[in-house]
């Protein structure tokens, strides 16, 4: 059963997933959480900390979940990253991604916002290098890579795919940008 709280943080994240920040009513969210403004108030001072608190806990355990057996991978790192982005099952190619969309809302204009941000986006970056430097100690990809690039364009690709799907509302240019990367990635094997 969750508490009151987690279900203010779980409301929370579906509202502005779907509606953005700034398009996020406080009314609906107490409305999914089936939680009285009240009782908001006994763990969030306003909307902008519940948010900022949702940010914390979901999308940090959000980019874990779905990126970290990079890290764990024993055999072949490369191919799991592969596999990983070109499985369209696994990404919401409808509403694009929770983080993508909350960093495209010019959060750079509030710096609680933008500070944290670029902290989940610097840990999101993190795991890509610490997987790819597993992967080079193995020497299953070329020596002379630059990690911390290659782990930006990664993301970076990422991104822009599940962005051109969501405007589109074609899953074809998120396919066609998991090729292209997918090809880019197989020129880093050794």
């Amino acid at each position: 059963m969750s508490t009151v709280r987690e279900k203010l943080i779980e409301a929370t994240f579906e509202e502005v997933f779907t509606k953005g920040y700034n398009g996020a009513s406080l009314a609906n969210i107490l409305n999914r959480a089936e939680v009285k403004k009240g009782a908001m108030y006994h763990y969030f001072s306003s909307k902008k900390e519940m948010v900022l608190a949702m940010v914390k806990e979901q999308h940090q355990e959000r980019i874990e979940r779905k990126w970290k057996p990079l890290i764990d991978e024993e055999n072949d790192t490369l191919s799991v990253i592969i596999s990983s982005l070109k499985d369209t099952k696994r990404w919401d190619l409808t509403n694009g991604c929770a983080f993508g969309n909350l960093m495209q809302e010019s959060f750079d204009q509030d710096e609680d916002f933008a500070k944290l941000l670029e902290e989940i986006l610097d840990s999101w970056k993190n795991l890509f290098i610490v997987a790819l430097k597993k992967a080079q100690n193995k020497q299953q990809i070329k020596d002379d890579i630059n990690l911390e690039q290659c782990a930006t364009f990664i993301i970076a690709t990422f991104e822009g795919a599940l962005l051109l799907s969501k405007k589109s509302k074609d899953t074809k240019n998120f396919e066609d940008c998991m090729t292209q990367l997918t090809i880019f990635l197989n020129t880093l094997k050794k």
